[in-house]
Parts: structure tokens; sequence; C-alpha cells
């Protein structure tokens, strides 16, 4: 009973912060908070059309997509995206992720569909 009351705390808290994501069915609170706390936004363009996830991983609830020479607005803290599962798209082997908002959608996409921000 406890270990509710404090889960149900934790997925409030999170609610009110604007950075959780559903993850088989438990609440999380996702790196969006912590990496769009301390980085820079810029421009950012689709090499390919790319969806956008609610986590960092490829079965990952898609929320929308990033059309092929699209640009939406990237956060990336570290300069290399944040890693993440690995994929094999947009013709490099990669596990660096970057946060993406466009067309009223907030999520993630693997670094090597997007063209570096300016």
């Amino acid at each position: 009973m406890h270990i509710r009351k404090l889960a149900a705390t934790a997925v409030t808290a999170a609610l009110l912060a604007g950075g959780t994501v559903l993850t088989g069915g438990v609440a999380t609170a996702d790196a969006r908070v912590s990496a769009a706390s301390s980085c820079s936004y810029g421009t950012l363009t689709a090499l390919e059309s790319v969806k956008i996830r609610t986590d960092r991983k490829l079965n990952a609830t898609a929320v929308g997509l990033l059309p092929k020479g699209k640009s939406g607005r990237g956060c990336d803290s570290t300069g290399t995206g944040l890693g993440g599962q690995s994929y094999n798209l947009c013709g490099k082997k990669d596990y660096s992720w970057v946060l993406l908002s466009y067309g009223g959608h907030e999520g993630w996409v693997p670094s090597a569909c997007i063209k570096q921000w300016r």
C-alpha cells in the first residue's frame, strides 16, 4: 500500500514537471526534463522521414512524424545526442537520440536521421 502511494506521488510530480512517458504501463520520468533544462535549442532537418517517439527506443510509442526535408526544433545537451537503443537507420548504425519538437509533438528521434542544427 505504501509503495502505491509513493508511486502515485512520483507520477503526479512527474506529470506536473511535464516530463513523463508511459512505458509498459508504468509511468516513468523521462530524460526530456533534464535534457531540456541544460541544452540549447536549434533547427534540425530530417534526412529521411522519421518517427518521433516517447522514449529513446525503436519500439517506443510514435507520437508524430518529422517528414523528410522538414525542420523542427531540437535540443541536444551533449552536442552528440543522448544514448539510447542502438539502431541501423538512415544509412548509419548508432545509438544517439535527440529531443525534438515538431507539429505540436515532442519526443525523441535518432540522431543519424537528422542534419545538425544551425
